[in-house]
């Protein structure tokens, strides 16, 4: 018998139910990562998506709530961000960056805190946007922006030391990662500016400075993550060759120097260079969309590297990526304009590319990438059985969500106000029809785990097995 060679120095190896021999390191599964994900769809479905329906209905006087629609819409936003993509995020980041960097995975002392202050800044916030004013509100507003600033310093600090001190293969995604480690510490500090500049303002955050920091979380955070990512996994998947940093530079340094330059805009004391600036931001970024989905991700083919069950998750992936030329399109028409004009105009279209982004990119690669690497379903992945119903339960209200928010934004002004703002508020509804979808799918996975362990487990220990 052939010696089995021992794993390098280098090498971590977790303990799957059904490997063992002599060279692997046990490691307990780190599950904290599904607080984050049970965290995330817990605001999404509560505020994010929820409110979604509530603000156009309110705007267009459906409902008796348009004296709180700036409020209410900064709550919207604060909810999905980082509620839900934030926590989201930041759980996959910290369990699986270590992981690409042949790092331990990070201890629960450290992964736990994070997701609570995340969490409870978060929902914090939007509770006292929504419902309270006054002092109590001041106070409150400023409390729940700290803790959820000292997470992000937690998130950014963790994922920079862990690929510090990783392997230094020179690969897209190392790159990328540390970008997104960046931001979210540049995301802390807007916050902590945003929570004493909103206190002085009516717990209402300065509208130029909440829409910059929306585009800064949007493409420092979460899409540097997302491609990221991308560029790890999803080629391989799809049967190709990962991108190599040469093909990927480019198109990373654009998305990062629009970023920068949105940040920037929030500084110059006159309204013409802070347009200029904000404009030439969201066209740098627009043109790293329109180059990244299909260098970092892919537009087009058969996922014919996964199982059967797991091929209906690659559609996600396909999709979202779609949605990324769509809002780059969006993002270079808008942000060319108002570059060249210096005035900050096509409002419906920014919004349009926005929920393209938000909803059609960051939403749909969430649901996807998550069946697709997340452990919960990695038994369910494994399944010879192709795809049923229940896995397309979700896929169809997304993909019409997007496709309605992203009309309702480009409708604005070629349509009567009161039925456009019916139409955003369909949107939200199906958005979050789609996520109760997806919420139900991690909750049947998460129950039929240690089952499905103890089936296989007891398979190959059988005689009759052999």
């Amino acid at each position: 018998m052939q010696k089995s060679t021992p794993p390098g120095r280098d090498d971590i190896q977790l303990d799957p139910p059904l490997a063992h021999h002599a060279g692997l390191v046990p490691a307990v599964e780190d599950r904290s990562y599904l607080i984050y994900i049970g965290g995330a769809l817990f605001t999404a479905l509560a505020a994010g998506f929820l409110l979604a329906v509530i603000l156009p209905l309110s705007a267009a006087g459906t409902l008796p709530w348009a004296g709180s629609v700036p409020r209410l819409t900064q709550a919207h936003g604060w909810a999905q961000l980082q509620g839900w993509a934030g926590l989201f995020v930041a759980g996959m980041g910290l369990r699986m960056m270590p992981r690409f960097a042949g790092r331990r995975p990070l201890p629960v002392r450290v992964t736990l805190p994070i997701s609570l202050a995340l969490f409870g800044g978060t929902i914090g916030r939007t509770a006292v946007q929504s419902f309270l004013a006054g002092r109590l509100a001041q106070v409150g507003f400023i409390v729940m922006g700290s803790a959820a600033a000292l997470a992000m310093f937690g998130v950014g600090g963790s994922l920079l030391l862990t690929l510090a001190r990783g392997r230094k293969h020179r690969e897209p995604w190392r790159y990328f990662a540390t970008a997104g480690a960046c931001w979210w510490l540049v995301w802390g500090v807007l916050v902590l500016v945003a929570s004493i500049e909103g206190a002085r303002n009516g717990i209402v955050v300065p509208a130029r400075l909440d829409d910059a920091m929306t585009w800064i979380v949007m493409f420092g955070v979460v899409a540097n993550f997302i491609w990221g990512i991308q560029s790890r996994s999803v080629p391989i998947f799809f049967g190709r060759k990962t991108p190599t940093v040469r093909r990927a530079i480019v198109p990373g340094v654009l998305l990062n120097a629009g970023a920068l330059a949105i940040l920037v805009s929030t500084l110059p004391p006159a309204a013409t260079q802070r347009d200029r600036l904000l404009g030439l931001g969201l066209a740098l970024c627009g043109v790293a969309l329109i180059w990244l989905a299909p260098t970092a991700g892919s537009l087009w083919g058969q996922a014919h590297r996964l199982r059967p069950r797991a091929r209906a998750a690659a559609r996600y992936v396909l999709a979202a990526n779609w949605f990324a030329e769509v809002a780059g399109l969006l993002l270079v028409w808008s942000g060319s304009a108002s570059a060249i004009s210096g005035d900050y105009e096509f409002f419906g279209v920014r919004d349009a590319a926005r929920h393209a982004f938000g909803v059609g990119v960051i939403t749909l690669l969430i649901v996807g990438m998550a069946q697709l690497v997340a452990p919960v379903f990695a038994l369910e992945r494994a399944e010879a059985r192709p795809p049923g119903a229940r896995d397309y339960v979700t896929w169809w209200p997304l993909v019409g969500a997007t496709l309605l928010r992203i009309a309702a934004g480009l409708l604005l002004g070629h349509m009567n106000g009161t039925a456009r703002l019916q139409m955003a508020s369909a949107a939200g509804a199906l958005g979050w029809l789609g996520l109760a979808g997806f919420a139900f799918s991690v909750i049947q996975a998460a129950r039929k785990e240690p089952r499905m362990k103890a089936l296989l487990t007891g398979s190959t220990r059988s005689p009759t097995a052999r």
